[in-house]
């Protein structure tokens, strides 16, 4: 009980002396299309290791914020959620670093990305 453990895969909850441990699914979707987003929302001319780190903690203080250290990575539920959050922190990086190129951004960059933000809508299913 005095690990820290994250999979790429999802994993039941484990049990070890009467406490429930839950497993945390580890996984680069987390980061890559927030950083993505992020660079797409600005126009950056390139990904700086800035936006990276940024990204990294912007998803770490999600997770702080929700689960109170319980958890290293927010359920896979909450990837949108994410992805939104790690965009508008890496905006507003990429603007810090000199490397975006769009200049009429709003201050709430948060709210932008939120309103930006890719929303599945699939056709309805009909067997032929």
């Amino acid at each position: 009980g005095r690990a820290i453990v994250a999979t790429g895969s999802p994993f039941d909850p484990v049990e070890l002396d009467g406490r429930t441990h839950v497993i945390g699914q580890g996984n680069n979707a987390f980061v890559f299309p927030g950083l993505g987003f992020g660079a797409i929302l600005t126009e950056a001319r390139k990904i700086t290791d800035g936006m990276v780190a940024e990204a990294a903690h912007a998803l770490a203080d999600l997770t702080i914020e929700r689960y109170a250290m319980k958890l290293i990575y927010p359920p896979v539920e909450e990837l949108r959620e994410a992805t939104v959050r790690v965009a508008a922190r890496v905006a507003k990086r990429a603007i810090a670093d000199g490397v975006a190129t769009r200049k009429d951004l709003p201050d709430d960059l948060e709210a932008h990305a939120r309103r930006h933000v890719w929303t599945p809508a699939y056709l309805p299913f009909r067997r032929g």
